[in-house]
């Protein structure tokens, strides 16, 4: 059975750009991707075309970013866990269209499954999901 995503994330910044906005081809609706990075941040990544000594095409995944503090103590549960999470890029500033003193933005939704995610209090703690039990049937 199919559950209904439901938006998690309605927009979440993504800090430390590693990339350039301008040339990555990015634009609103661009999929994207959640993976836990080895320092326990959460980065966002997402399918490039890049041509292969400038001509044969070809699809990359670039690290884009990495998510806020709040965004990730929201969402990391379900990363952890390889949940089904729908990411989009739903806002973007190029370099050349930023105001000056401010580098590029770039925004994103994460739509998945509520029961999956910690829930953030109005008092600032986060409370985890109990972890999943196995489908299969007990012996």
């Amino acid at each position: 059975m199919y559950d209904l995503l439901q938006p998690l994330i309605h927009k979440a910044a993504v800090h430390e750009i590693a990339v350039n906005v301008a040339r990555t081809g990015l634009s609103i609706g661009s999929e994207a991707e959640l993976h836990q990075l080895p320092n326990g941040r959460i980065g966002v990544f997402a399918r490039l075309s890049r041509k292969f000594l400038g001509v044969f095409p070809r699809q990359v995944t670039v690290l884009v970013g990495m998510l806020g503090p709040q965004a990730t103590a929201l969402i990391a549960p379900a990363v952890e866990r390889n949940e089904l999470l729908r990411v989009r890029i739903v806002g973007l500033t190029p370099e050349h269209l930023s105001a000056p003193g401010y580098g590029p933005e770039v925004h994103v939704s994460v739509w998945g499954d509520p029961r999956h995610v910690s829930v953030w209090a109005q008092d600032g703690t986060v409370t985890t999901p109990p972890p999943l039990k196995s489908e299969a049937p007990e012996s």
